[in-house]
């Protein structure tokens, strides 16, 4: 105490610290990152597609080991089930030489792999992408009134 306060002045009581957190992010498993190049393609008459796709992209598939393809009518709707749906994230994107041929680099991790796609998911209960938009349709239409 000095000598110039009172000696009857209470000390300030002692600030709570904040915790420490009880595990610290180091000890937590990392997410391992994966590059996943997706490569683009117009589809030709020939070749047998999804109804109204127009573009075919393949990528490998690190967890099947194998070449995943998939059909798309235009190349956002790619872009939109990569990022939104499965949650990866766009890196790069370039085209190529080719009509609707395009590079898209994504960062995706290791179990965006092994769970089930949504595609899979409606599968399981009986379901089809084309069903699932016939549904929305439909309440869409309720929701409407003209």
């Amino acid at each position: 105490m000095r000598h110039d306060e009172p000696a009857e002045v209470p000390l300030e009581p002692a600030v709570p610290q904040p915790a420490v957190v009880e595990q610290p992010a180091e000890s937590l498993p990392r997410r391992r990152s994966h590059l996943v190049v997706v490569v683009t393609h117009a589809l030709d008459p020939s070749e047998a597609g999804d109804p109204g796709a127009v573009l075919r992209a393949r990528y490998w598939n690190p967890h099947e080991h194998r070449w995943s393809e998939n059909d798309y009518d235009r190349l956002e709707s790619l872009r939109r089930r990569h990022v939104e749906e499965e949650g990866w994230e766009l890196l790069q994107e370039q085209q190529l030489d080719a009509p609707l041929a395009a590079e898209l680099i994504f960062k995706a991790y290791r179990v965006d792999f092994i769970r089930p796609s949504r595609e899979q998911i409606l599968r399981d209960i009986g379901m089809t992408p084309d069903d699932v938009s016939q549904l929305l349709e439909d309440v869409d239409r309720r929701q409407d009134p003209e």
